[in-house]
C-alpha cells in the first residue's frame, strides 16, 4: 500500500516558493532573449495610417509615430517624430509591426514578473509565521 503522506505546511510553502521562482526565472530568460535578439519599438511609438492624395487617386500609407523626435531623417540626419513605412505589407511596415509586437511581449512579461515578485514577497512573509515557533 503506497504511503501518500500530506506534505507539512512548511514543505508545501517551500514547494510553492520554488515553483514561483522557477517560473519567474523562465520568464526573465524569455524577456532577455527578446531584448538580445529582436528589434523592439520604443514605448512611445505606434503605427498611424494616413491618406496621401495624388493627382489621380488617394493612397493609404503608414508611419511610425513617436511622442518625441527619435527617428533620424534621411536628408540631414536630424530627428523626427515620424518614420515613413509606406504601404501596408511593405518591409518597413512589417518590421514596425514586429517591433511593436516584441514591445508588447516584453510589457506582458514585465507585468507577469511583477506579479510573480509580489507572490514571492507574500510567500516569504508567510514563512515568518513558521520562523516564530
Amino acid at each position: 500500500m503506497p504511503n501518500h503522506t500530506k506534505p507539512s505546511p512548511q514543505e508545501d510553502l517551500h514547494t510553492r516558493i520554488n515553483c514561483v521562482a522557477q517560473v519567474k526565472a523562465r520568464i526573465e530568460q524569455e524577456r532577455s532573449a527578446i531584448i538580445a535578439s529582436l528589434e523592439v519599438a520604443e514605448p512611445s511609438c505606434w503605427i498611424v495610417r494616413y491618406l496621401a492624395k495624388g493627382r489621380k487617386s488617394a493612397y493609404w500609407y503608414y508611419k511610425l509615430q513617436a511622442t518625441e523626435a527619435i527617428f533620424p531623417t534621411k536628408a540631414d540626419g536630424k530627428l523626427s517624430k515620424y518614420k515613413h513605412l509606406g504601404k501596408a505589407g511593405s518591409k518597413a511596415y512589417i518590421d514596425a509591426i514586429e517591433q511593436i509586437l516584441n514591445r508588447a511581449k516584453i510589457e506582458a512579461l514585465d507585468r507577469s514578473i511583477e506579479i510573480l515578485n509580489q507572490g514571492l514577497k507574500d510567500l516569504i512573509e508567510e514563512t515568518s509565521k513558521y520562523n516564530k515557533k
